[in-house]
Formats: structure tokens, C-alpha cells, sequence
């Protein structure tokens, strides 16, 4: 071996930080990690922020300190899968970045493309949006003004209770296609209407949108909803940065994977968190969340050390057990679920709930900094998850 092996980490979340300290630990390799920020993004934080509160921040340098990483602070703009290079825009510069082994966990971002008008005239959940928004909202409180947030998944409740709280001056409406928290229990359903309809907001379900305008939401039927401001929380994509390298994707545009997190195309390609979807044959299927990012991002950092060193690889075990789900300050849901993410009827709701999910949020800053000090201290979840009804068939 010429070189010691090189391995280049694509993003610094969830996934990304956990992979790089995981690996970094068994000192097998050379080890990159690139990120468009110096800053760790708690992306589960964002609606407190919308709402004017100030989360703790966490420089990456302090996250990796103590580890041989190098931090590369820059957006990716390509990478070449054929000459295992990572280009990097750097400024005014552009450096590329050779790889013997890539994690790919460059995550996802709000889907804006979807509904037209979105992109213009809403706000969302990415960081630089919920800056503007934050800084708009208490003016909008004070007059009484209308907001509209656009999605009934656990994003939009989260935001919309958190500003309902926050502002109640605030006219807030929950606007989503279907019903509102689909994937819950019936009790869990039944405890966010319930949460929904104290803080006064509007809940409209089975309405589809047909645009976002300035002056409010276009519906599917023509009807024309006016808001002072509009919150979309419909989804979300990942990067398209695979499909353009030619990498097998699905029809969102995350890798299709194996059951030990590589390319099916590119065996020296390892996908983690939101940026990976196994294949069907797997018969493993995992939501865009914190919650599987991580045990994602610590499964490709071991296979990766694995084939690096002739090793075994061994496959995804995993199973979730909650979802949690914040309601303001002081209420919140701990929704138990199955193995495949299936909601049982066992629920912990109010002030309880508020801090279970809230010791979960600080849980996830506080397994990062134990893996650094701890190597390997982060557990998985055992258990084989398998909703194939939910497996989404691959594209080229």
C-alpha cells in the first residue's frame, strides 16, 4: 500500500460528525470531513429558533477536537465516483479532494420544488429562511397577522405549536394534504387536535395546495386562502449531487444501498442518514430523521474500518422505538412505535412529554461528545426493520 487510505466524509450532521469520530477512533485511515459550515446545525431545532429562541451553538472543530479529521470548511460542488474525486468551492477557489473510500451523508433540504410559488413566496425550515422569519414574526404577532404553515407532518406541528405558544397573537392555520400526524396512534392523533384546537390554531386536512402566492395559498380547488406569510414544511429532498455523478439513486435522489450502507453501484461508497435508501431486496426501509441518521452514520464509520482492513462488513440491525415530538415549551408527545416504525397506542403527553423530548434533543449533542471521548460508546438500536409496503424501487 502506497498511501495510507484515504477516507472523505460528505456533510457535518447527524450522520456526517458521527462517522468521522466513530472512524477517527480505529485510526485506520486519513480521514476528511467537509461541510458547508463551521458550525454543527441542530436542524431539530429550527422551529425554536424560528421562534425567536437562541439554541446553543456548537463549533465543529470543538465537536472533533482530540481527533486526527481534517475539517474542510466549503460547499461540495461535484464529485467523480470513476477518479474518486470531491470538488470543493472555496471561495473564489475550487480544491479537489482524492478518496479511496467516500461516506456520503450530505443530508436533505426543505423540498421547495414540489408546488409552485414556494420557492418565492414562503418561508422555510433552513437555516437562512428561519433568520428572515424569525425577524419578521413579532411585528406580524403584533398586528394580529395571519400565518399559514403548510404541511401536517411532525415539521409543520412542531412549528406551528411552537409559534402558537411564542405569539399567541398570531392567527396560525395548519394546512396539509391529508390528516394531520398520519403516521401516529389514534390517541396520538387525538392529543395534537386537541393541542392544536388550545392554542387556537386552525386545522384544515384534506386540502392539497395548487400554489403559494404573495398574498396567500391557492388550493387544489381554486380557492384562494389569504395569509400575511406561509411556512412550508412539505418534505424533504436530498442533495442531488449523487444522481449527477451517476450514481444509482431512487426517485427522490438518495443512494440505493445494501444492507451494510454501500452503493450498490459504487462498492466504495458508503451512504448515511437522509442521503440513503436500501434496496427493496433488503426489505429495510428508514424515515429522513436525527433518529436514523445516527445509528446510519455509525454503521457506515464501522463497515467502512471494516473493508479498509479486510474485515467482515456487517448489516444494518437497527429498530426505532419512539417518536417525539415537541409541542411548545411545555407540552409535548412521546409517541411509542414498533421496530418498523408502526405507532403502538402507548403515548406520554403534556409537561412529561416535553421533557422527553427535549432530553432526547440534548441526547443527541451528548452521544457525539461521548464518542469522542468514548470510542464506540454509541449504541445502536437492535433490531431488523422491515416495512416493505413503504420501499421506494430505484432509478438510475
Amino acid at each position: 500500500m502506497s498511501h495510507k487510505q484515504r477516507v472523505v466524509i460528505m456533510g457535518g450532521g447527524y450522520a456526517g460528525v458521527l462517522a468521522a469520530l466513530r472512524l477517527a477512533s480505529q485510526q485506520v485511515a486519513e480521514i476528511t470531513l467537509i461541510n458547508a459550515r463551521d458550525t454543527f446545525v441542530q436542524r431539530i431545532r429550527l422551529h425554536q429558533q424560528l421562534a425567536g429562541q437562541i439554541p446553543r451553538q456548537y463549533a465543529l472543530a470543538k465537536l472533533l477536537r482530540g481527533k486526527n479529521i481534517h475539517r474542510i470548511c466549503g460547499t461540495v460542488t461535484q464529485f467523480n465516483p470513476q477518479q474518486k474525486l470531491v470538488s470543493i468551492q472555496l471561495g473564489e477557489t475550487q480544491q479537489d479532494i482524492a478518496y479511496d473510500t467516500l461516506i456520503y451523508a450530505a443530508g436533505s433540504v426543505i423540498n421547495q420544488a414540489v408546488v409552485p410559488g414556494v420557492r418565492d413566496h414562503a418561508f422555510t425550515l433552513e437555516a437562512a429562511s428561519v433568520t428572515q422569519m424569525a425577524a419578521r414574526l413579532p411585528q406580524l404577532a403584533q398586528q394580529r397577522g395571519t400565518l399559514f404553515v403548510l404541511g401536517g407532518g411532525l415539521t409543520g406541528i412542531e412549528a406551528a405549536t411552537e409559534l402558537a405558544e411564542t405569539y399567541p397573537g398570531l392567527q396560525i392555520t395548519l394546512l396539509t394534504r391529508g390528516m394531520v400526524g398520519e403516521g401516529l396512534s389514534n390517541k396520538g392523533r387525538a392529543y395534537i387536535r386537541q393541542t392544536l384546537a388550545e392554542f387556537g390554531i386552525t386545522l384544515i386536512e384534506q386540502t392539497g395546495v395548487q400554489a403559494v402566492q404573495a398574498n396567500g395559498v391557492l388550493t387544489e380547488t381554486g380557492h384562494l386562502l389569504e395569509a400575511d406569510a406561509c411556512l412550508w414544511t412539505g418534505g424533504f429532498i436530498p442533495s442531488p449531487l449523487a444522481r449527477a455523478a451517476g450514481v444509482l439513486v431512487n426517485a427522490q435522489g438518495q443512494i440505493i444501498i445494501d444492507e451494510t450502507l454501500r452503493s450498490v453501484s459504487h462498492p466504495d461508497i458508503f451512504a448515511a442518514g437522509d442521503a440513503g435508501a436500501f434496496a427493496p431486496e433488503t426489505g429495510l426501509k428508514m424515515r429522513m430523521a436525527c433518529a436514523t441518521a445516527m445509528p446510519m452514520g455509525a454503521v457506515a464509520a464501522d463497515n467502512a474500518g471494516a473493508l479498509l482492513t479486510g474485515k467482515p462488513l456487517q448489516p444494518m440491525n437497527f429498530a426505532y422505538m419512539v417518536q417525539c415530538i415537541s409541542l411548545g415549551r411545555r407540552r409535548g408527545l412521546l409517541q411509542f412505535v414498533n421496530a418498523d416504525d408502526t405507532p403502538q397506542e402507548k403515548i406520554i403527553t403534556g409537561y412529561a412529554g416535553a421533557i422527553a423530548k427535549e432530553m432526547i434533543c440534548q441526547y443527541t449533542v451528548v452521544a457525539l461528545r461521548l464518542e469522542r471521548l468514548l470510542p464506540g460508546s454509541y449504541i445502536v438500536p437492535k433490531g431488523k426493520v422491515a416495512h416493505p409496503a413503504l420501499i421506494t424501487q430505484p432509478q438510475a
